[in-house]
């Protein structure tokens, strides 16, 4: 049974269906030529993903999404995100200082981002009736924003390094492989690395393979 989009809305259905004893096969999005002839609607789409598994077109299996890999990926947005945020957090600092009154931009000019998160997070406002006060508050606000994020991040590095050193020893073990760089290359494999049938197959799936340009590419190229 053909499934679109096995590895986000369909995941739920993907799971269903194994769990039944049914043997499901990834199916890309419809081509969009095809479907601008043919119109765009749920019956078209269904149609031209079980034609795309008869005729042998649609042959990937779906990542399981059941084990260590689906736990990885978890923490790993949850990470990302919270670095994120966390990167955002220390900009709005350095930004408002840019602007803060000359004797705050004083004292906390200069100090290394540790130091400048301490000092920020420190800051007594007191009444908020000045432009100081205010700034004040929000560099406290921002400092300890950043604090909580860092504590959230060193958390959930731990639970990435904890399963990726337990579940893929071997991979940990190369040199330059870290908790987060392990995590990355296990998602894209997914559950079932045995989908992967060689190199080729893992640079086709994680968006690395080299494509060829059409001859049109190639001249417009030469010419700029």
């Amino acid at each position: 049974m053909g499934v679109e989009g096995t590895g986000s809305y369909g995941a739920g259905l993907t799971r269903f269906l194994r769990l039944h004893g049914q043997r499901v096969v990834e199916v890309n999005r419809p081509d969009r030529a095809a479907r601008r002839r043919r119109g765009k609607s749920d019956p078209v789409d269904a149609d031209a993903a079980a034609r795309a598994v008869q005729a042998g077109e649609a042959t990937g299996l779906p990542k399981a999404q059941d084990g260590v890999v689906e736990m990885l990926r978890a923490l790993r947005v949850a990470r990302q995100t919270a670095v994120k945020a966390r990167t955002q957090a220390i900009n709005a600092i350095k930004g408002l200082l840019v602007t803060a009154p000359a004797p705050l931009r004083e004292q906390l000019d200069g100090l290394s981002v540790p130091k400048l998160i301490a000092a920020a997070a420190g800051l007594a406002p007191g009444t908020l009736s000045t432009p100081a006060a205010t700034s004040r508050l929000a560099l406290r606000s921002l400092a300890e924003r950043y604090q909580r994020l860092d504590a959230e991040i060193t958390t959930l590095t731990g639970e990435l390094d904890r399963l990726t050193a337990t579940h893929a020893p071997a991979l940990r073990a190369l040199l330059g492989v870290g908790p987060e760089v392990a995590a990355a290359l296990l998602v894209t494999a997914g559950d079932n690395p045995g989908r992967l049938r060689g190199e080729a197959a893992f640079a086709a799936l994680s968006g690395t393979a080299p494509l060829e340009a059409s001859s049109g590419q190639r001249t417009r190229h030469r010419l700029m």
